[in-house]
């Protein structure tokens, strides 16, 4: 089956339960990614963007909160491989607190390179949760009210109704699913923990 329907069935079926379920298994992937982002788009013009935002929010969170455990499990066996980079996760933290945290949940950063490093130091559970919670509740809220006001416009422009506002709302949605899927976000944040390592 299609992921992308059957994402869409999830919400249909059992609304904001259902779209709580996508936003854990699209964070709690780390190899395969999910477009969780989309379905919070799509349905934020059908169900309340603010509600829907809380609710991808904690489910996001949840899910990211699986990769900082592997961390906290594993510190022993990666360690000797990424040791330097866990000294760059620990200058960073060191710098900015979990400002750090909530500026990497609310953007496509992959959460990842961040949470599981965060384990390993063992950096507080609670702090990293709500931190990431505050982010995520942000990103996935500001993501469903762009879904409130555009989805209904973009619609129209595919259907052959549309004017300037459907053809600037496409254009918006394009740049952001460029920069979800096409951006190599790994490469940013390397490249930022290794000038942050030199310094």
């Amino acid at each position: 089956m299609d992921l992308w329907l059957w994402m869409q069935d999830l919400v249909v079926t059992y609304g904001y339960l259902g779209a709580f379920v996508v936003c854990i298994i699209g964070n709690v992937s780390i190899l395969l990614p999910i477009p969780f982002a989309l379905v919070i788009y799509s349905f934020g013009a059908t169900l309340n963007p603010i509600i829907l935002g809380l609710i991808g929010g904690l489910g996001s969170t949840i899910g990211e909160m699986s990769s900082y455990y592997i961390g906290r499990g594993g510190r022993k066996v990666i360690e000797k491989k990424y040791g330097k980079r866990l000294d760059a996760v620990e200058k960073l933290i060191d710098k900015y607190g979990i400002l750090t945290v909530f500026l990497i949940a609310l953007t496509p950063f992959p959460d990842d390179l961040l949470t599981i490093p965060l384990g390993m130091i063992k950096y507080p559970a609670t702090k990293t949760f709500m931190a990431m919670f505050a982010g995520k509740t942000l990103m996935c809220t500001i993501i469903a009210y762009a879904g409130a006001f555009s989805f209904e416009n973009i619609r129209n422009l595919f259907l052959l109704k549309g004017g300037i506002t459907e053809i600037i709302s496409l254009g918006v949605l394009i740049l952001i699913i460029i920069a979800l899927l096409k951006i190599d976000w790994t490469k940013i944040v390397d490249n930022h923990l290794e000038k942050n390592n030199k310094k």
